[in-house]
């Protein structure tokens, strides 16, 4: 009887379910959307009910579609959405909706931390930077917003922990995601009562959930979630992982040197280590899924939703030549790009559209743009900026010490050969695509393949369920086209500080 595999993937309005066979090949995917709740300017959430029904039924649509016996399933990894926060209260029911994280209700408590200066005194414990939506700032927001809320907390898990507990009934969590929460000792993979203490938020201690690895059992999905899902009652289930791990492994990186950029929503820059990278001017350093390895990550959501705003917006000509020619609109603006050479366009693009690793403020913008220059030119300027953003971080890691060989690129942004030389040019390295498209949920499935003992290790499972569908090498004469923009890009942050505050409170 043939053996599949599950990946589920949660993100913040996508629930995904995608089969696996055991040599990472897609089966089945599918998915469904979760709309998110704003109650209030900042709020970002939904019930964690619909959370898990949307998920079980992806799951059951999948395995529907399939055709498969649920019997054939022989693991199941989940990876989600790292932090935000999903309460259960001490009966183990939902205590309220789950917070996603892009929620900003606790910016008062990162802002009052600040002044204190916590930064500094719990960064030896996290090797991270605060922010509102995670679960140690939303933990103090309900203690001094909600405390009736906070007294009855009876876990703290996050988004794929949930699905766990829904599939499982059992409450437990995974180190990739709790050490990206600033609740535990990260060198040390425990949880520390000194934060704790720090946050003022002490009570939490026993709802902490226990940590695994990613590729532990947690347990055997019920009869309860057999029916909801179409699963196999006893199906095992593994301790699952942080979305961005889950994309690293999918994606086949599993040793010291390799980096794995995603070019999607966000711009996720990490690289893995053997040993953890302390450096404070970096987003993150979490413990990787591969135990005994690190994982240090630079992100921001300035990757290639710009380019798909700008579709949007502007190509609807574009969009007609595509519908003739039975193609996506996304390659006739690759042939535009094309069409220009690097060092073809002298219009420098900021891609800030959705957020900014620079400042608060920062807005996006064409720089330089003349009566001469065509759609072409922007659209490369553009490519060329989202490139920039990627190469900003990836300078933080290699100041912070980082050593690279070789990249891995998934996303959206990699499906375009012309954007993936300009990521090898720009960033001077090698890139290399996997196959398949969804690189995560196969990360969590492998996990699950590790758990179920039909892969050895991480490098095992790398070495039969990754396949590559193409290299592409630098062109060191290119790169110097790209670092003369880099240069003019980096000199525009800097000019473009004071604008854009003065800008923003022009929209107040």
């Amino acid at each position: 009887m043939t053996e599949y595999l599950l990946g589920i993937d949660n993100g913040s309005t996508v629930s995904k379910a995608a089969i696996f066979d055991l040599q990472g090949r897609e089966v089945q995917i599918a998915s469904r959307t979760v709309e998110l709740d704003y109650p209030h300017p900042g709020w970002t959430e939904r019930p964690m009910e619909r959370v898990w029904q949307s998920t079980a039924a992806a799951i059951k649509e999948a395995i529907t579609k399939s055709g498969i016996n649920p019997k054939q399933i022989i693991g199941i990894g989940a990876t989600g959405h790292g932090n935000g926060i999903y309460l259960l209260n001490k009966q183990g029911r939902p205590l309220c909706p789950g917070i996603a994280s892009l929620d900003t209700r606790a910016a008062g408590i990162i802002d009052d931390w600040n002044k204190k200066d916590l930064h500094s005194q719990a960064f030896p414990f996290t090797l991270q930077a605060f922010w509102p939506a995670q679960p140690n700032a939303l933990l103090a927001w309900f203690k001094q917003n909600q405390p009736e809320t906070y007294q009855k907390i009876g876990a703290v898990l996050l988004i794929k922990d949930y699905i766990k507990y829904c599939l499982t009934g059992k409450i437990t969590t995974d180190f990739t995601d709790m050490t990206a929460t600033s609740l535990m000792h990260v060198p040390q993979k425990r949880y520390s009562k000194e934060l704790l203490d720090m946050f003022d938020i002490p009570e939490v201690w026993d709802a902490l959930p226990t940590p695994v690895e990613s590729f532990e059992v947690v347990g055997k999905v019920t009869a309860e979630a057999a029916k909801s899902t179409g699963l196999a009652v006893g199906t095992p289930v593994v301790g699952g992982m942080f979305d961005v791990e889950g994309s690293a492994l999918g994606a086949g990186v599993v040793a010291a040197g390799q980096v794995c950029i995603v070019a999607g929503t966000w711009s996720i820059n990490e690289i893995v280590t053997a040993e953890p990278l302390v450096n404070p001017d970096l987003f993150m350093t979490v413990a990787y899924t591969v135990p005994e390895l690190w994982l240090s990550i630079e992100a921001s959501a300035t990757s290639a939703t710009n380019l798909e705003w700008f579709v949007k917006h502007f190509c609807a000509e574009e969009r007609i030549e595509a519908d003739k020619r039975g193609v996506s609109v996304y390659q006739v603006c690759n042939e535009l790009v094309a069409s220009l050479p690097p060092g073809g366009t002298d219009i420098i693009f900021h891609p800030f559209l959705f957020g900014s690793n620079v400042q608060a403020t920062a807005r996006s913008g064409f720089y330089g743009v003349a009566g001469w220059h065509t759609k072409a030119h922007l659209l490369r300027a553009l490519y060329e900026g989202v490139v920039y953003g990627h190469l900003n971080h990836i300078d933080n890691l290699r100041k912070a010490g980082a050593k690279m060989d070789v990249a891995r690129l998934t996303g959206g942004g990699s499906r375009s050969k012309v954007w993936t030389q300009v990521f090898a040019d720009a960033i001077q390295l090698p890139m290399e695509v996997p196959a398949g498209t969804e690189i995560g949920a196969r990360g969590a499935a492998m996990s699950a393949g590790i758990g179920a003992g039909v892969y050895k290790d991480h490098a095992d499972a790398v070495a039969k369920a990754v396949k590559l569908d193409r290299r592409q090498e630098p062109n060191p004469e290119a790169t110097p086209f790209y670092l003369a923009r880099y240069a003019e890009y980096k000199r525009l942050l800097d000019a473009m500080r004071d604008p854009w505050d003065h800008l923003n409170k022009l929209s107040r």
